[in-house]
């Protein structure tokens, strides 16, 4: 049943939040693209009004079916892990609390960035590229295994890994402290506590590994926009060598507006579903 509503919910979050991503995508690749141009946008704000430019409303859900499948079959299998390590952990006397929800949380992130890997790097590309460069998913495939090879698709994979790791462990270990909070302290009900704790889990999790996921990022769209294919290190000192410190955090504002509502949505469809399917 985890991963039957961990399925559901992650469809019902990407359709809230694919917009938002869409403009932190295009803000984390935004000096790739501006190479040698005097086309950069400086705020969230001109970022989104340039996307809407290049196609009205339907351009910030570009890139959005094969996303779609891929959350729900992400969250289908962070929330199995995470249930499945949990008890595992319960069999090990490991007191419930907010570390074993961490360990079972970094579990879960470390499986789904395994099997993920490559439909994020073709929802970013698809994202970053104008329209009519790369007519589908299926386009993106393509063209990278001709200019990398089949291994191409695994292109960011180790920042996305460790990134994702990191980030489902605070992600569980938040929701389950939020959650605690909420309803012990604040009254807030079981919905509202699940709300809560939902919108801060997605809010702590890009906040643990956001320079990771931008490093990423970047590894992934440089695929598509050519030029020089740096690794992990080189993007992490041109990053810095570009915008110092913040240069890392670029596009974090969009990022953890979206998380609020994004995760609250896929805990509270998760809650939802257990409940009224069980």
């Amino acid at each position: 049943m985890d991963f039957v509503a961990g399925s559901i919910a992650g469809a019902t979050g990407q359709l809230v939040g694919h917009p938002l991503d869409s403009i932190k995508t295009r803000l984390q690749s935004e000096s790739l693209l501006a190479r040698g141009t005097n086309t950069a946008s400086t705020s969230a704000y001109k970022c989104a009004r340039n996307i809407y430019n290049e196609g009205g409303l339907r351009a910030f859900f570009r890139g959005l079916s094969l996303p779609l499948c891929s959350k729900s079959f992400e969250q289908c299998v962070a929330f199995g892990i995470q249930s499945a390590v949990d008890q595992l952990l319960e069999g090990m006397d490991v007191k419930e609390g907010t570390l074993r929800s961490g360990l079972s949380g970094m579990a879960a992130g470390s499986t789904t960035s395994l099997l993920l890997t490559p439909i994020y790097l073709v929802k970013v590309q698809l994202q970053v590229t104008p329209k009519g460069s790369l007519s589908g998913p299926i386009s993106v495939i393509k063209s990278t295994i001709n200019k990398l090879g089949f291994f191409g698709l695994y292109t960011g994979a180790v920042p996305i890994f460790i990134g994702t790791s990191i980030g489902y462990g605070c992600r569980f270990m938040a929701y389950d402290k939020a959650t605690h909070v909420a309803d012990q302290s604040f009254g807030f009900g079981r919905i509202g506590s699940v709300i809560v704790g939902g919108g801060m889990a997605g809010m702590a999790t890009w906040a643990s590994h956001y320079p990771l996921d931008l490093v990423s990022s970047r590894m992934e769209a440089s695929v598509a926009l050519g030029g020089q294919q740096l690794t992990m290190t080189e993007h992490i000192k041109e990053i810095y060598a570009q915008s110092g410190v913040k240069g890392y955090f670029r596009g974090i504002g969009p990022c953890l507006l979206r998380a609020f509502p994004v995760n609250a949505t896929i805990f509270l469809t998760y809650d939802l579903c257990k409940t009224n399917l069980t």
